[in-house]
């Protein structure tokens, strides 16, 4: 198996030093039954700043209290971590307790069997089966990469790996590319606002080769998050996808945007947004659910970024699209785009005037004061790519304090 993940490597205490497509990183990997971990390998990878790999291919969970000491202090060095270097954690068998905890990233493939409490501990708590299937953890957010096969999501993993860079003191890595930055973009967005309509379409289009890594694509599917390149850089992608729940924000879609901005914040990656919403979901359960909650993290988030950030403005840009806005350093906008402060049929029919000529004046007044510039959806990847070259020199400085209140 590490054959597949490292281009070549080196034995190190509980683990290996190797390098993935010419980059290093370091990596554990433990089978058979899981006793612990030595931390040996963490503490090389935060003193030399490179991403840390753990494949957990175990089958069984030794039950001593050796292994819950080691492992607590095998968690705490990750947590050191975080923020740090990319933590990246793979399952390729049964895995169950802490192991997860302390990564941004979680892979699976449809052998993994994975549950936080033991699935025998449920069983004679509750007396009920628990879901440890990797298609449930994929849909629950728990699992960011999910594929069929111990390979195919190890060659996921190399990719995931190409687009970070080494720690949070480096820039992405730039690769090289010969798809001309004046591409044209050949798609059309509908012009019934509630159409529903798959984003990333578009999202592919824009991007070098039109190659776009989406992350936890079986969760919240109302919003995308993934990687891709922009004339060799690497970027995140942000959207509203208006195929499901008309790309609304709800409590899922906001913790799934909110760790995904965070983390491209904290190493460096330029977040581009493609904003097509009619707001929020208009649901009781969501409300009590901790929408508001959610809503206030994503403003701080995007409020706090001090990574490049770019808007463009698909098609609707109601209220749910304030988080977004608030971080974005250049907002672009298609000319037809709705702007609106609820949304456009409930704020005409309030202020007793025409639909049309509410959307007409908001879009005058947005595109007077929110848009930077109004664009034609064709020259999208030869705007962004401008954008991106003129904001690598950003500097940002947020206010003193010791941490965020969650």
């Amino acid at each position: 198996m590490i054959d597949l993940l490292l281009d070549d490597y080196s034995q190190f205490s509980d683990g290996y030093i190797g390098v993935v497509d010419g980059r290093p990183v370091c990596v554990i990997y433990k089978e058979g039954t899981f006793s612990g971990c030595r931390t040996d390998v963490v503490d090389l990878a935060l003193k030399v700043g490179v991403p840390i790999v753990n494949v957990f291919n175990c089958e069984e969970f030794e039950l001593s209290f050796e292994t819950f000491s080691n492992t607590v202090e095998f968690l705490k060095r990750l947590s050191l971590a975080n923020g740090v270097i990319p933590r990246i954690t793979v399952f390729l068998n049964k895995s169950h307790w802490l192991l997860s905890y302390q990564t941004d990233f979680v892979g699976m493939c449809e052998r993994t069997e994975y549950s936080l409490v033991m699935p025998e501990v449920i069983r004679s708590f509750t007396g009920k089966e628990v879901e440890i299937s990797p298609e449930f953890h994929s849909k629950s957010g728990n699992c960011h990469i999910f594929e069929e096969s111990d390979e195919s999501l190890i060659s996921s993993v190399k990719k995931l790996i190409g687009f970070l860079p080494l720690n949070n003191m480096e820039d992405p890595p730039l690769a090289e590319t010969r798809d001309d930055v004046r591409r044209t973009i050949d798609f059309e967005v509908p012009t019934d606002p509630y159409q529903p309509y798959e984003i990333k379409t578009l999202v592919a289009q824009v991007l070098d080769d039109e190659d776009f890594f989406e992350i936890q694509k079986d969760y919240a599917q109302n919003v995308i998050v993934g990687f891709g390149r922009l004339d060799g850089m690497s970027v995140g992608i942000v959207a509203n996808n208006p195929a499901y729940r008309l790309g609304c924000l709800d409590v899922e879609g906001m913790r799934k945007l909110s760790f995904f901005v965070r983390f491209c914040d904290a190493f460096n990656i330029p977040v581009v947004n493609f904003v097509d919403t009619p707001g929020f979901l208009p649901d009781f359960d969501q409300e009590i659910g901790g929408l508001s909650k959610c809503m206030s993290r994503l403003l701080d988030i995007y409020a706090q970024t001090t990574t490049p950030v770019i808007s463009v403005i698909v098609r609707k840009a109601y209220v749910g699209f304030v988080p977004m806005l608030l971080g974005s350093d250049v907002v672009f906008s298609y000319s037809n785009a709705e702007f609106a402060v609820t949304d456009a049929d409930t704020d005409s029919s309030k202020l007793k005037v025409g639909r049309k000529e509410y959307v007409e004046e908001m879009r005058r007044k947005a595109f007077d004061s929110i848009v930077n510039e109004v664009i034609d959806v064709k020259w999208t990847r030869a705007k962004l790519v401008n954008a991106l070259r003129i904001l690598e020199s950003k500097r940002k400085k947020l206010p003193p304090k010791k941490c965020d209140v969650l």
